[in-house]
């Protein structure tokens, strides 16, 4: 089990950008992007590149942040030894967000380097001799989808932060709060305002409503500020609280945000978040082989099925929704609702370890889709 946790730190040290710390256990990697951002007279330095490129994504980056995050508020005393890495993995995020979000006032710096020119050549980082393009969003240009997203992650970390780093904690909140009302006063989708350098690569397809319910769903947890209550409830409705949706990734939030607010219904200390207990049931419910409302596609192997591409992101982050459901209703009694039939926390988590060990070797291939897990 130890193994397991401490591969997907691994793999986040592998995707460092900066100047990388002497406890950097992936030695082969050296420091790289030391100048981000400085034709700008701004300091982007650090943060994660995005994949087998060497851009820095604000907004599927934000999006890691929130759910590793998240994995840490919920199971962070199962990590045992491996919660420090996991800790260091979401810090080495949010102090790049912070420069982004501090480093010029009414303007969030969501992306370094610019994708057409960058996927023309595949190179290591230390080596990379690409166009180091700096994108930003601005009261003239929004991009309320990553402002809120970055919200969220600065919110959701400053919950991970709380005891261990009370100032770091407090930094985190504050700033989350002033990105989320810069989202909210300055609406629209930052694929409108960047085109074709976040486009086709991480456009907003679900529009920036989720991402404003999401992160002020955050804030209301991290705050405990009325005001995010409020806001939720007056603009929930607008805002994707009455969709059933089936898709929970980088893009659209729907899903887990309604998750994160049911369990304050299942703790009966908000009772206006009913209806979101009642979607979080359609959505699980639509996952489970049997149930009236089952219409999730499975491959033959049994493996969650939603994209043709980079189809284990849904997978694992369906499995993550799963496995915390499960947590929330099992802590408090509950039962998902499926039609005139009920799932218990239980069936929730044989259906998570099913995903889970088919992505650890236990399908008709024989093989384990995790990197250095045999």
């Amino acid at each position: 089990m130890l193994m397991l946790l401490k591969n997907p730190s691994s793999f986040f040290e592998g995707q460092r950008s900066g100047k990388l710390p002497l406890n950097q256990r992936l030695t082969w990697r050296g420091d790289s992007g030391l100048s981000d951002g400085s034709a700008y007279h701004v300091n982007l330095v650090g943060g994660y590149y995005d994949a087998g490129d060497n851009v820095k994504f604000g907004l599927p980056m934000a999006f890691t942040t929130t759910l590793l995050a998240w994995s840490v508020i919920e199971f962070g005393s199962s990590m045992r030894n491996q919660i420090t890495n996991a800790k260091e993995a979401i810090r080495w995020s949010t102090d790049y967000l912070l420069k982004a979000a501090t480093a010029t006032p009414d303007t969030l710096y969501v992306q370094v380097g610019d994708p057409n020119m960058d996927h023309r050549c595949w190179e290591r980082p230390e080596d990379m001799d690409t166009p180091r393009n700096v994108y930003k969003i601005t009261t003239q240009n929004p991009g309320s989808d990553v402002a809120a997203e970055t919200a969220a992650a600065l919110a959701a970390a400053s919950i991970v932060f709380k005891e261990s780093d009370p100032s770091y904690s407090t930094e985190l909140l504050q700033t989350a709060m002033k990105v989320f009302d810069f989202a909210d006063r300055h609406r629209g989708s930052y694929s409108d305002s960047l085109n074709s350098v976040v486009c086709p690569f991480y456009c907003s397809y679900s529009g920036f409503q989720d991402e404003l319910l999401w992160g002020a769903s955050w804030l209301h947890k991290a705050s405990l500020n009325g005001s995010y209550l409020a806001y939720i409830q007056s603009n929930g409705h607008t805002m994707g609280s009455d969709d059933d949706d089936y898709s929970f990734s980088w893009d659209d939030k729907r899903p887990g945000t309604k998750i994160l607010l049911s369990k304050e219904f299942l703790e009966k200390t908000t009772e206006e978040f009913q209806l979101y207990k009642s979607h979080s049931d359609n959505y699980i419910c639509s996952l489970i082989p049997g149930t009236s409302s089952f219409q999730a596609q499975y491959t033959p192997g049994g493996l969650f099925y939603k994209a043709t591409e980079s189809n284990l992101q849904y997978v694992t982050s369906t499995t993550f929704l799963l496995l915390t459901y499960a947590k929330y209703l099992g802590s408090n009694g509950g039962v998902a609702k499926c039609g005139g039939a009920t799932v218990t926390a239980e069936s929730l988590v044989a259906q998570a370890k099913k995903q889970v060990d088919y992505i650890l070797g236990d399908n008709p291939a024989k093989m384990s889709y995790m990197v250095g897990f045999r």
